[in-house]
């Protein structure tokens, strides 16, 4: 529930609105509702003050004769209007006549007290309480009224602008949405939809714009990785042949000379044909597995990490030995994950062919590429290491950076670091960073979900 409201933008927008314009009428209702009350507490007041000086009017004479009957008569008179809750009389004579509409009703707080004059001589006084039961009554209908009405008025507005803004906003910027988490997946096909003519529908446009550039230049990108690639692979391939060729000219030369010496004997014909056919052999598996490397993925694979590594080493293992760097293997992780073990492959020859090339620019005494393999609940782990002399702090943010690079223009293309990012962290959806090591020397550290998207 938490995700849903944190990442739908059209939960958050309608919550907004929901909040946003619940906080404005109820300002709104608070003020008329403030308004209506002030409004018919004045009226009570001003009512409270007619009914004083009538009362102070229409008493003077019958206090002044005693006339109780008269006085009851003019209260009664008076009570007819239910907002008056009582009127308490006092006067000469022990006149105390008072009239209530119920008991305590001097409890009730607009209340006014006079008293009444004749001939500069104080005849008596009146005391009268004006009830707010009618008010408070009044005021709750309002209350009623106000909050039904303003109910009904906040859904009708809510509904409407959210519709707008799903319309005009909400549809096509999730349209771009969509197209982000797309090209996020490395699907660069899916298009951010043009719905309306307005600043939204540049934006898309911009976006696809700016999505096709960047397609364009990750593919040109690509391209030139696959040309260096090739280079690099028929660099390995003269490693991988030089033995087995000179081992068949060997046998070949041998026989040349048994000819001339006429001393050829079948055996020995036997044997340098065995010799040559072994070679042969070796030089067939070698193009084979070239030409694997070389074969696109178009299928995850369910393959183990450390297979994959030890295909790595068939390929690049005399290119090393050739240089004495020694290999040290760990393999800790048992689990096979879904991948494509071609682009793995790739990943793992660029950073063991580096690592190779800073030991050999390094002059390490005993140079030594470590691989390390590992695993938890959910990653599988390697670690690819060597006892060089690490990366300078200065570069270390620079060096997934495309074209970057520390060798010279015909060793380095500053491609390599930067395609293993893009396949680790867009293909196998890993991550790839580097640490140096505090006794010398960098790992870097591939780790791969055992469990990916597709999987799911």
């Amino acid at each position: 529930m938490k995700s849903i409201l944190v990442k739908n933008i059209k939960v958050k927008v309608t919550l907004l609105l929901i909040f946003g314009i619940t906080i404005i009428f109820s300002l709104f209702f608070t003020y008329r509702y403030n308004t209506v009350k002030e409004h018919e507490q004045e009226r009570l007041e001003a009512y409270a003050n007619r009914v004083t000086k009538r009362l102070t009017q229409n008493l003077v004479a019958p206090l002044w004769e005693l006339d109780e009957k008269w006085i009851s008569t003019v209260l009664y008179i008076e009570m007819e209007n239910k907002e008056l809750g009582a009127v308490y009389v006092i006067g000469k004579g022990n006149i105390n006549i008072s009239k209530e509409r119920a008991k305590n009703m001097k409890d009730e707080r607009l209340e006014r007290y006079t008293t009444i004059m004749h001939d500069d001589e104080v005849i008596g006084t009146v005391s009268i309480y004006i009830t707010k039961k009618y008010l408070d009554e009044y005021l709750f209908d309002q209350k009623i009224a106000y909050l039904g009405s303003g109910i009904i008025l906040i859904l009708f507005l809510i509904l409407a602008l959210y519709l707008i803004l799903d319309y005009f906003v909400l549809n096509p910027i999730n349209s771009i949405f969509k197209s982000v988490k797309a090209i996020a997946k490395g699907d660069f096909t899916q298009k951010a939809e043009i719905i309306h003519d307005d600043e939204i529908g540049e934006l898309a446009q911009g976006f696809n714009n700016m999505v096709q550039s960047v397609h364009e230049k990750e593919e040109m990108m690509l391209a030139q990785s696959r040309h260096a690639a090739m280079g690099e692979m028929i660099s390995m391939i003269a490693h991988q042949w030089r033995q087995p060729i000179a081992a068949i000219a060997m046998g070949a030369n041998n026989m040349l000379i048994d000819i001339e010496l006429d001393a050829l004997e079948p055996k020995n014909v036997k044997e340098g044909a065995e010799l040559m056919l072994d070679q042969a052999m070796h030089l067939s598996k070698t193009i084979d597995d070239f030409k694997n490397f070389f074969r696109p993925n178009k299928q995850r694979e369910t393959v183990l990490v450390n297979d994959v590594l030890e295909e790595t080493f068939t390929i690049i293992e005399k290119s090393l030995e050739n240089h004495n760097i020694a290999i040290k293997r760990s393999y800790g992780s048992k689990t096979p994950i879904s991948l494509f073990s071609r682009e793995l492959l790739q990943v793992f020859i660029n950073i063991i062919k580096n690592a190779k090339e800073a030991l050999l620019s390094a002059n390490i005494e005993n140079p030594i590429i470590s691989v390390i393999t590992r695993e938890d609940e959910e990653q599988v782990y390697i670690s690819i290491c060597d006892n060089g002399k690490g990366i300078d702090k200065a570069i270390v943010a620079k060096i997934y950076e495309p074209y970057f690079s520390t060798k010279d223009e015909k060793t380095g293309t500053g491609l390599g670091l930067y395609m293993s990012k893009i396949i680790v962290e867009k293909h196998l959806l890993g991550t790839l960073h580097a640490e140096n090591i505090e006794e010398g020397g960098v790992c870097f550290v591939i780790s791969l979900p055992k469990k990916g998207k597709n999987d799911e």
